[in-house]
Formats: structure tokens, C-alpha cells, sequence
């Protein structure tokens, strides 16, 4: 064996290893250690960066998805909605959410917080968005102390935190077609909106709150005037039909319009925040406002004033110097005579000068109606019936006085055109009543019957055969007897003189039994037989006494007629 391995280390030869045992941590344990480290710093960072948890309350919880709906500033996420919980009482929804670290500064007691859903108003159509993303919470931030609790809006605040502008109170006498939203506009273009309205403590008027963006704010001075604006105005005037339509948008929402006008002061102070204005109810009332003093006065009339309505105007010399503020009836309780009080506004300053200085109140008034002026409904339109008070003088009427001695000053009025043509009206046909229909009718007959017995009378039908007679003989004796020719004319013509004394009686009778004919047709009824009949038999009556007495005129005139006929010889 020594042989075949000589040269093989002996086991005792071999060197033995040293084994130390390393001091201090051993790599292998960083790695947790640093996984450790970044865990803490990660739940550090969490908890130094996570915002507050709020409550918020609602209403109602429609369109809220816990862990799905956001809270957003300006179209930015701010936070999200953990729960959404029904409060105890069932009054609304408990909305728990966690917000942002940069939010919580701005969390607030003055917050406000709403629901932002598809709507459409006056204002026009927002929230579009939210029909793909669905709803959402709106925050509005605004300064003051700090809060966790809020309560939700029902909708989004008037005005928001970030808007510039003022606000102002406008006083109307109705709301009308304005509403939240509606639109505010100088010279045509939107500078605001409609933010409420509410009825004044007084409830005689309606106060609307409006509010004017910046920098078109600084427009709204004192002497300021707003009015309702509508897309569709129409007038009637002298030159006729006048048309006016705006846009679309005005059209369907209407609006609040304004101007300021150029004074003599120059540019005025804007006004200040919260200023009430006077809301006119159309441009063409803007003119009334110059009008500050106002007059009572009081009228009476004794027929209808039907078409007379409060705030008719009054008139005089065709301008308007008031407007009727009230109309009421009156009933005296001793006689039971009804009269029409109607009080009427005057505006002393239309007229110039209505009050002379250094003298009593109602000098001029009183002078103008010792002159004549005096009060009376007159016709407006004949379209509508609408009546107006108009002052006139009539100088030819009895001389009345202003009286002084009740609550306003009365002038004298007299009955309206309309009234004295119905007054007449009725007298006429009170007085056909009156008349003796029956006797006329009967007595008329009568005499009917006796022109009809007289004129075919057998004692004047033989009267005629024995003139026609003895005019024949008379031409004989005229052709035998020459020489007496004149003496028998001069016959003829006396003949002729007795014959038209008798047709001039016949004529005298027929024409009165023919007026008294046509004076009963007219009153009694013109479509009747009997009237129809005896109309017929007078026009033949009335010619035949034309005839008779045509002939006598001619016979008179021309005797030889009777002997050489009409146009023959008379030689």
C-alpha cells in the first residue's frame, strides 16, 4: 500500500479551518427592515395627507352612490361619498364623505353644499354633464369658522362665493312672467339674473331680488329704471299698427331690463348693495314716473260707465293729465237715485301752471270751471268699447261751480254722447206708445172707405158721362153756330172753372186722406197685407187725382180745347 501511494498527505498532515463567529447584524434583515420603513413613512404620508370626514344633510338621497358620487370645485374632485344613511326621524339622508387635504382648510360653517342634476329654467339648460357621469355634490366655499356638519341646499345658491356683482331689490306691483333666473339685460345684452322673490311685509307689492355681474354693476346708479321686458310688444298708435319682437330667449323667458339715463349732474354714484328700485311694468310707463304730484278728484255720473276701467286716462285738449284710480256706485237711500263716483289722479305737472303762486290750492280749477269745464265719458275705441274721462269747456250749458266741500274737489259732469242718443231714443218710442194705434187705424179705414165710395160713386160716374156729354153738344152748337163761338167759349170756360172748384175739392181730399194713410203705414207694421193693399190703392187714388186735376189746369188755360181738342186749331 506504502508502495502504491507515496507521495498522499497523511491525515495528520492536514491543515484544520478556523472558524470565527461575525459580529453585528446580518444583511438578510435589511430587507424587511427597509420594507418596515416604507410602510411607516407610506401610513404617515396617508394619515398626514387624508382629509377631513363630513356630514352633510339632505333632503332627499336622489342621484347619491356611496363610494361612486364625488364632491367637486370648479369641475376639480375634492372628495367622495363613503355612505349614504337615512336619518332616524325619515326627515332626509345622512351623506358621510371624505375630503381632500386641500378642502379642509376652506370647510366652514358658511360652506354650502348642493345636488347637481340636469335641469332646465328660464335661465336656460345646466348640468348636462351629469347625464353621462351622473350626478354630483357642488361645494361652494366661503370664509368663517371651522365645520364638519353641513346641511345640503335644495338647489344651487343664487350667487355663488367666486361671482363678482351686486345685488338689488326691485318692488312690482305683480310678479307677472318673471321668475328664478330670469334674465337681466342693458341695452340687449345679459348682465344678471333673478336670484328670489317674496312678497313686502305690506303684501300690496312683490319685491324681487335681482343680481348684476361685475363690471356691468357699476351701471346701476340712482336714477336707474327698470322695467319688464318681453319678447312681444304691440302698440297701437297714430301711424298706426307698431310690432316689436325680440330673440327667441325673450320670447319664451321675458326678463328685466334697465337703462341709465344722461342727467344734467353727469355721471352718477353706484348704487349701493341691497338699493330698492321701482320695476315699471313696460318701457312706455317710464314716462309716468317724472309725474310725482298727484291730485285727487271726484266726478259723478248718472248712467253706465260700462268700458271705463281703474286706470283709464283723463284727458283734456287731448292730453293726458291723470288716470282713474276708482270707481264705485251709489245709492241714495231716501230717493233711490244711483250714481257712479269715479275718483281720478290729476298730474298738475302736465299742465303749466296748474297752481298760480300766492294763491289757494285749486284757484285755476276753479276758474277754468266757472268757464264752462266740464266732465264726460267719451268712446276710446270702437274696437274694444274702452271709455276715458275727458275735460272740455261748454260754454253754451248753465254755469256750474267746483265743489269744495267734501273729501276730494267734485267737477261737474254731463251724460256721455252714447247716453243722450239712448235718452232720446226712449222718449221717441215712449211717445209711439202713447199713441192712440187703434182709433188712427180705425179712422183711417173710414176714411178709406168714403174716398173709395166716393170715387166710384154712380152719382160722379154719371157727372162725368153728362160732362163728356155736353162737351160733345158744346162742339156741335161750336160747328153750327159760328158767329156765337166766343159767347159759348166764355161758357166753356166758367164750365171749366166749376169743374176744376170740384176736382180741386176731390184732390184737397184725397191728398189729406193720403197723408193720414202714410202716417199711420209708418206706425203701424210695413209687412202686413192690409198695409201692403192699402198702400197699393193710395198711389193709384193719389194719380187719379193728379189726372183730374192736371185736366182742369190744362181746361182753364186752354177752354177751346174742349171744342177743337188738344193742339187743334182755335181760330
Amino acid at each position: 500500500m506504502s508502495d502504491d501511494a507515496p507521495n498522499q498527505p497523511q491525515l495528520d498532515e492536514l491543515p484544520e479551518a478556523a472558524v470565527e463567529r461575525r459580529r453585528g447584524i446580518s444583511i438578510v434583515w435589511l430587507i424587511p427592515l427597509v420594507a418596515a420603513l416604507i410602510g411607516a413613512w407610506l401610513a404617515y404620508k396617508t394619515i398626514t395627507e387624508a382629509g377631513p370626514t363630513i356630514t352633510i344633510t339632505f333632503k332627499d338621497g336622489a342621484g347619491l352612490e356611496a363610494g361612486k358620487t364625488k364632491i367637486k370645485y370648479k369641475a376639480v374632485e375634492v372628495g367622495k361619498i363613503e355612505t349614504v344613511e337615512l336619518k332616524e326621524d325619515l326627515t332626509g339622508v345622512h351623506v358621510t364623505a371624505k375630503m381632500s387635504k386641500s378642502a379642509a382648510k376652506h370647510l366652514t360653517q358658511n360652506t354650502q353644499f348642493w345636488v347637481v342634476r340636469p335641469q332646465i329654467g328660464l335661465g336656460g339648460i345646466s348640468g348636462l354633464e351629469t347625464l353621462v357621469s351622473g350626478a354630483y355634490i357642488a361645494v361652494d366655499p366661503r370664509p368663517g369658522p371651522p365645520s364638519l356638519e353641513f346641511t345640503g341646499l335644495d338647489k344651487e345658491p343664487g350667487v355663488t362665493a367666486g361671482e363678482k356683482g351686486r345685488k338689488y331689490t326691485l318692488r312690482a306691483h305683480t310678479l307677472g312672467a318673471l321668475g328664478v333666473d330670469s334674465p337681466v339685460y342693458f341695452r340687449d345684452i345679459q348682465v344678471g339674473r333673478v336670484l328670489s322673490y317674496e312678497l313686502a311685509e305690506d303684501d300690496l307689492s312683490v319685491l324681487i331680488h335681482i343680481f348684476i355681474n361685475a363690471p356691468h354693476d357699476r351701471r346701476v346708479v340712482s336714477t336707474s329704471r327698470f322695467w319688464v321686458k318681453t319678447g312681444f310688444e304691440v302698440s297701437v298708435g297714430a301711424e298706426g299698427l307698431d310690432l316689436k319682437m325680440g330673440s327667441l330667449a325673450q320670447l319664451l323667458a321675458g326678463g328685466v331690463a334697465f337703462e341709465t339715463p344722461v342727467t344734467a349732474g353727469g355721471v352718477k354714484e353706484q348704487s349701493k348693495e341691497g338699493t330698492i328700485f321701482e320695476l315699471f311694468e313696460s318701457f312706455k310707463s317710464l314716462g309716468e314716473s317724472r309725474y310725482t304730484r298727484k291730485i285727487p278728484y271726484l266726478v259723478y255720473f248718472d248712467g253706465s260707465v260700462r268700458g271705463l276701467s281703474v286706470g283709464a286716462p283723463v284727458e283734456f285738449q287731448g292730453i293726458k293729465v291723470g288716470s282713474v284710480t276708482d270707481i264705485a256706485v251709489e245709492i241714495d237711500e231716501e230717493t233711490l237715485e244711483i250714481r257712479v263716483p269715479v275718483v281720478f289722479e290729476m298730474e298738475p305737472e302736465r299742465v303749466t301752471p296748474m297752481v298760480r303762486p300766492n294763491k289757494e290750492k285749486y284757484n285755476v280749477l276753479k276758474e277754468l270751471v266757472e268757464r264752462g269745464l266740464k266732465a264726460q265719458l267719451q268712446m276710446g275705441s270702437l274696437l274694444t268699447g274702452q271709455l276715458f274721462i275727458e275735460l272740455n269747456f261748454y260754454p253754451d250749458l248753465p254755469k256750474e261751480k267746483l265743489i269744495l266741500t267734501g273729501k276730494y274737489p267734485e267737477i261737474p259732469t254731463i251724460p256721455a254722447t252714447m247716453d243722450e242718443v239712448r235718452r232720446t231714443v226712449t222718449d221717441v218710442l215712449a211717445q209711439i206708445r202713447r199713441l192712440p194705434l187703434d182709433k188712427i187705424a180705425y179712422e183711417l179705414l173710414e176714411t178709406l172707405e168714403g174716398a173709395n165710395r166716393f170715387t166710384n160713386s154712380p152719382e160722379l160716374i154719371e157727372s162725368v158721362q153728362t160732362l163728356n156729354e155736353t162737351i160733345k153738344d158744346v162742339q156741335q152748337v161750336v160747328r153750327e153756330s159760328g158767329p156765337s163761338l166766343g159767347q159759348t167759349l166764355d161758357e166753356v170756360q166758367k164750365l171749366a172753372r166749376d169743374l176744376d172748384q170740384v176736382v180741386l175739392s176731390l184732390a184737397d181730399t184725397t191728398e189729406e186722406t193720403l197723408s193720414a194713410a202714410r202716417n199711420a203705414m209708418e206706425i203701424a207694421d210695413p209687412n202686413s197685407s192690409m198695409v201692403v193693399n192699402l198702400a197699393g190703392m193710395l198711389e193709384e187714388l193719389a194719380a187719379a187725382a193728379r189726372s183730374i186735376r192736371g185736366l182742369a189746369d190744362y181746361l182753364e188755360r186752354h177752354p177751346e180745347a174742349l171744342v177743337h181738342g188738344k193742339g187743334g186749331e182755335r181760330d
